[in-house]
């Protein structure tokens, strides 16, 4: 009973005392003239502000009115119209008189260096029969120099798998 009636007035003591120093912030002159802001007292003669006995101001100073007047707009000078080339024709058909000489075993590249980019390139599974034929497929349309042919290739790893030949007409 007697440790828990020195306990409460205990707590009732740190309860009640109210330290200036928690809640203080000064201003202070510190070493070679500059300025410190501190929460503990300054040295004697060196305390330039106390914010507890002379609060800071805050003034809210209204704008003055602008004139309505617009900026000025900057003058732009446009530069002389440049006459525009006509997009570049890529010969789609890249070689394609080589076309016919595309063979199983070649690699992509080989193919693309020989006969140019396809005009028509899809990935997946193709039937074909009862084998599909998994990868890409590649499709050259006819061309002045391949006229009504049609060239597919199929491309597995990196190498054509197949080549196709269909005349159209």
């Amino acid at each position: 009973m007697r440790s828990l009636l020195t306990l409460s007035l205990l707590t009732y003591v740190l309860l009640g005392h109210q330290s200036t120093a928690d809640a203080t912030m000064v201003k202070c002159k510190g070493d070679r003239g500059s300025v410190v802001y501190q929460d503990e007292p300054c040295k004697p003669g060196m305390e330039l502000r106390n914010f507890d006995t002379d609060p800071a101001t805050v003034s809210v100073v209204p704008g003055s009115p602008v004139a309505a007047t617009p900026p000025p707009t900057a003058q732009r000078s446009r530069a002389a119209p440049v006459a525009r080339r006509a997009p570049e024709q890529k010969p789609s058909s890249g070689k394609a008189a080589e076309r016919r000489f595309i063979r199983t075993g070649m690699s992509e590249s080989e193919v693309i260096r020989r006969i140019g980019k396809p005009e028509v390139d899809t990935r997946g599974s193709r039937k074909q029969g009862k084998q599909a034929k998994e990868g890409k497929h590649w499709s050259y349309l006819p061309a002045a120099a391949d006229p009504d042919t049609i060239t597919t290739l199929t491309i597995v790893g990196g190498l054509v798998a197949n080549v196709e030949r269909k005349v159209v007409r």
